[in-house]
């Protein structure tokens, strides 16, 4: 397969050259400062705004902080927003089948252990152009359903730490705000990409834009799709990999019908488009309006399908979002709808959610305050899509979870404007549960000279319900116990959960050293709480006319398990006229206490149960240890070295330690081997090579993986072996 697709990529290479020397390229007429000509006190100049939600340097941001700009993502050669974000520091980012991938801030997965699957970035919040994108089946980020693609970025920012106070909840680990492009100058613009390559890789995106005195539009599309590096699956009830199996074994040892993937070999397919439009009729007043839609389908570890970790997810949304600038008034709503499958075909729901804020910034003197109101509302709905008799869809509801959020945000400089004073507060008033939770955050940052600023922050930030938690009403199996009587597990949903928060210290250093040299650094202290699970619970009688059924409901509950985690990132960047390098390293130690690998509570009847009493979900009080499946050294590197005026050479590397990941079916099957993986140190080198043939005109080569270390990367996932790709980037 690799031969076949390199034999593809030389092609496709070869006719780019002869249409190059044809003369298709195009004057490059954009005014954008290529990455490698700036210096490095201009590259500490890039402008952040997702840290205050103002512009400003990010050098001076309070918060731990980074920025990708769409330069850098080219050089490297990434082919995706989500394999982008492997050159941000503190970001743990594992590939689970060709272009899928698992990723966190810090870590803070698999917890407690022994968990069902959930999807993924559960604790972070991502946003495209500060609208909110969070997915609140079981919390997260279906990143393939991502509407933009990596021709729409203008960069990516990335907020280290809860920031709820700026952006409501599920900003709990931090934040990843994604910044799509605009146009550069009045005419016309364009932009295209292709690109293809090993297990059939097809990346293609184009934008096409316009820009006059007081508006500008710009139209994109984007394309993926990409094969599977196997066609075998791992069925964790029998504990082999099998090679297209008919069906599968559920770990409850009944036949799960149906599920098979008719294309095996299928990793993703999506494709979407967007339209956005920007009008700016006065000084300090704007408009932009932004639409689009998605169909995407991918095979990636998400929400638990009880046989096999590759669940194939199917969506199709569309949205639109409207922001307003008026003087000091900012304003945005936005709006997403669509159809989801998230495990098997059969069990779709329609989802629906809205976004509003409103926010006013007052400014006197060293004096800024921004109070501000915003309201979430999220409706998923699988009723239409099942006979609720049977209950045998995801969650069987129309559930819906809102949230009303009132938020102040100060700043006060002294001392000359060395000293900068930062705090926030935002009360968040949710309908389930039915309370309030604040979250808040405190900041200073003292320039010491005008290359030395050291910072210290202090935090809080709640995550919100998530349907699948409050309003699941599922049955999972029934069989007969005797003469008109039966017994049934259940799962049910639980509105009174208590919700995770996480409260953050932390202490930051950003100079620069002889010139050519830059480092950050930030030491962190985070703890959470109120994580919880699904746990069996105490059982109750049931009549269904003449029989009598004992039911046991398994019931999403509160843990007495906490999460402390205290680590170092470390990031430096070097810039001489011709090598760029951006080495970044992590090092930190999670720990849980109070856990135990039960999933019940002490008064839970269910008759397989083995002494609840004694071994329960409280049965580790006093007991910690350390979580292993979050990495304890992480990071990686950029180096970028510009030969010519026409030629780029990019080496990356990324690294994570050894993990050990452990899934439900480990406690299901208590045999030490079920439900258990052991994943090994990897380190993961990428290569890539650009030729500017004209003006406007990059040819490029990539190479990822280029050790050809095939280990994997997650639970049971598919082997990441070297891929080769080739393609072109065309910018009018």
């Amino acid at each position: 397969m690799i031969n076949h697709s390199i034999k593809k990529t030389l092609c496709c290479a070869a006719v780019t050259l002869l249409l190059a020397a044809n003369g298709y390229g195009q004057q490059d007429t954009a005014k954008a400062v290529a990455y490698e000509d700036l210096s490095l006190k201009e590259l500490l100049n890039i402008k952040i705004v997702s840290v205050s939600k103002n512009s400003e340097l990010l050098f001076d941001a309070p918060l731990s902080a980074s920025v990708i700009t769409r330069e850098e993502i080219r050089k490297t050669g990434c082919t995706s927003i989500m394999e982008a974000l492997r050159l941000v520091p503190g970001m743990i980012v594992r590939e689970q089948s060709n272009g899928n991938y698992d990723i966190h801030l810090r870590g803070m997965d698999n917890v407690p252990p022994n968990a069902p699957f959930d999807g993924n970035s559960t604790t972070t919040l991502v946003m495209i152009d500060n609208r909110p994108i969070y997915n609140y089946l079981k919390g997260g980020t279906f990143w393939e359903t991502l509407p933009v693609d990596i021709n729409d970025v203008e960069k990516i920012e990335v907020i280290r730490g809860p920031a709820a106070a700026l952006y409501g909840p599920n900003a709990v680990s931090g934040v990843i705000n994604i910044i799509t492009r605009h146009t550069k100058k009045e005419g016309l613009y364009i932009v295209a990409n292709s690109r293809q390559g090993s297990y059939n890789t097809f990346i293609n995106n184009v934008s096409l834009g316009y820009q006059s005195k007081k508006w500008s539009m710009i139209v994109s599309g984007n394309y993926q799709g990409r094969g599977r590096s196997q066609t075998s699956y791992y069925e964790m009830y029998s504990n082999q990999w099998l090679e297209n199996p008919p069906y599968f074994i559920s770990i409850l040892g009944d036949t799960l019908t149906g599920y098979h993937q008719s294309d095996p070999g299928m990793a993703m397919k999506k494709y979407a488009g967007n339209a956005f439009l920007s009008y700016d009729p006065a000084e300090k007043i704007k408009f932009t309006l932004s639409a689009g839609m998605q169909h995407s389908t991918a095979q990636k570890v998400s929400t638990e399908n009880g046989a096999t970790p590759l669940s194939t997810v199917a969506s199709d949304s569309r949205y639109a979002d409207l922001r307003a600038n008026i003087k000091n008034i900012s304003a945005q709503v936005s709006f997403i709808n669509g159809r989801q499958t998230p495990i098997y075909p059969g069990n779709e729901y329609d989802f629906q959610t809205t976004d509003a804020a409103i926010e006013y910034n007052y400014v006197r003197n060293n004096l800024s305050l921004k109070p501000g109101l915003s309201y979430r509302s999220a409706i998923y709905d699988d009723t239409k899509h099942s006979g609720l008799s049977s209950h045998s869809k995801i969650f069987n509801a129309r559930g819906l979870i809102t949230t009303k959020t009132a938020s102040l945000r100060g700043e006060y400089k002294l001392l000359n404007n060395r000293l900068r004073l930062v705090a926030g507060v935002a009360a968040n008033k949710f309908n389930i549960p039915d309370t309030t939770y604040i979250s808040y955050e405190f900041a200073a940052t003292y320039k010491l000279n005008k290359k030395t600023l050291i910072r210290a922050v202090y935090s809080s930030s709640p995550r919100s319900a998530s349907i699948y938690d409050t309003y699941v009403n599922q049955e999972v199996i029934q069989f007969q116990a005797g003469y008109q009587k039966y017994m049934r597990m259940t799962q049910e949903g639980n509105r009174n959960l208590k919700l995770l928060t996480t409260e953050m210290f932390e202490l930051g250093y950003r100079g620069t050293i002889a010139g050519r040299f830059h480092i950050d650094m930030e030491l962190f202290d985070i703890r959470s709480k109120n994580y919880n699970s699904m746990a069996y619970n105490p059982s109750y009688v049931k009549l269904n006319g003449s029989d009598t059924i004992i039911v046991t409901p398994l019931v999403p509950t509160n843990l007495p398990v906490t999460l402390q985690q205290r680590g170092i990132t470390l990031s430096l960047l070097y810039q001489s006229p011709k090598v760029q390098v951006k080495p970044f390293i992590s090092f930190q130690r999670s720990r849980i206490k109070n856990y135990a690998p039960f999933l019940n509570t002490p008064d839970a009847t269910w008759p397989l149960l083995n002494n609840p009493a004694q071994n329960n979900i409280y049965s580790g009080m006093g007991s910690a240890s350390d979580i292993k499946s979050t990495p304890s050294v992480f990071g990686g590197a950029s180096i970028n070295y510009v030969p010519s005026s026409k030629l780029n050479i990019n080496v990356s590397a990324y690294y994570y330690s050894s993990q050990t990941y452990s899934h439900v079916s480990n406690i299901v099957f208590n045999d030490g081997a079920r439900g258990i993986d052991h994943i090994g140190a990897k380190l993961i080198l990428n290569a890539n090579i650009s030729y500017k043939a004209v003006k406007g005109l990059h040819i490029f080569c990539t190479g990822k993986n280029i050790l050809n270390d095939r280990s994997r990367e997650f639970f049971k996932s598919d082997a990441v072996p070297f891929m080769l790709l080739g393609g072109i980037n065309f910018e009018l």
